[in-house]
């Protein structure tokens, strides 16, 4: 199977930078003849934060799929990429530092795609009264953060810009809902997290953002898929199709950013204020998997193995499947 994908089309639009895909020599698995995607369940892994499935209905991209979508629920990228290693789902979209995660435990995934936002969203949070102004403070402090997930990796650089480690702090590790618990009650000094968790907290208890991955790391988003799923012709012909949509999704909720951020409230619970935070500056555009991606991609997983969270290097490279990328990337 070869497609030429509009996914692929769109990301022309997307990117200011193409450069030539680095690290992907997979092939599609092979197919004798044409597929029949009304067989094809394609199982999607989702989180609020990410809100997949609000998208994509909200923009009609789910209207007339050739083959059902199924969604589930997850509180945080970590656990999708362990869902999508074991078979469980067949695509997930997760930030910057999950797949790092997987790669460095042999996990059975494929990195897909790729997705760009401004970064100002993945932020370290303190209090509204919090004496503390920068990530130097922090040094014998209790910082909640999500292990394994964006906020993981954004934490983990900014204390090394700082001069710091995670040795030097006393890291809580818990879920999104957890962590603003703690940082409200004063558990916590601080709470690494992302949008919309972070435009809800300084939306509700007016907490500070002392740091974003606009300043250190990336704020990169990617698309993760099972190797199984990968091997399946029908399954990953489903995929591409489902990148041609979600593409065309985005698209969407940037032009039209007042009715997507109203309904994305609506339908997550969350004010209106802190949607339009959120989607002003954490709507996530498809780019091309270049080698300025991977390459940052491997600055992250080299910080962990220098914090010795790794035991041994992750060569990110390995993990990326560039055929989704379409001609000419």
């Amino acid at each position: 199977m070869k497609k030429t994908s509009l996914f692929a089309a769109l990301l022309a639009v997307f990117a200011l930078l193409l450069s030539a895909c680095g690290g992907g020599d997979s092939e599609p698995a092979a197919s004798e003849g044409p597929v029949d995607l009304s067989t094809v369940t394609l199982k999607v892994g989702d989180q609020r934060a990410i809100s997949i499935e609000v998208l994509m209905t909200a923009s009609g991209q789910l209207k007339d799929t050739p083959y059902k979508v199924e969604f589930s629920t997850f509180t945080a990228g970590p656990p999708m990429v362990e869902a999508a290693s074991a078979g469980g789902i067949h695509l997930a979209q997760v930030g910057n530092t999950p797949a790092v995660f997987g790669a460095a435990a042999g996990a059975d995934i494929k990195v897909v795609g790729a997705l760009e936002a401004t970064g100002k969203g993945d932020a370290i949070l303190v209090a509204k009264d919090s004496p503390i102004t920068g990530v130097a403070e922090l040094k014998g402090r209790k910082v909640a953060v999500t292990k394994g997930s964006s906020a993981n990796a954004n934490l983990l650089l900014h204390l090394q810009k700082a001069g710091l480690g995670l040795s030097d702090i006393e890291p809580v590790y818990v879920s999104p809902a957890d962590g603003y618990a703690a940082l409200t009650r004063g558990e916590v000094d601080a709470w690494a997290v992302w949008d919309p968790y972070t435009a809800i907290a300084e939306q509700e208890v007016g907490a500070r953002i002392i740091a974003a991955a606009d300043t250190a790391g990336n704020g990169y988003n990617f698309w993760v898929a099972s190797g199984a799923a990968l091997k399946d012709p029908a399954v990953t012909e489903a995929i591409a199709d489902f990148l041609d949509r979600y593409a065309v999704a985005t698209k969407w909720s940037a032009d039209n950013l007042d009715e997507w951020s109203a309904k994305y409230a609506e339908l997550t619970e969350i004010s209106p204020e802190a949607s339009r935070i959120t989607w002003t500056r954490s709507i996530k555009y498809p780019v091309p998997l270049s080698d300025k991606i991977i390459a940052s991609e491997q600055e992250i997983a080299d910080a962990f193995t220098e914090a010795k969270e790794f035991p041994g290097k992750v060569d990110f490279a390995e993990y990326v499947d560039d055929r989704f990328q379409g001609e000419g990337s």
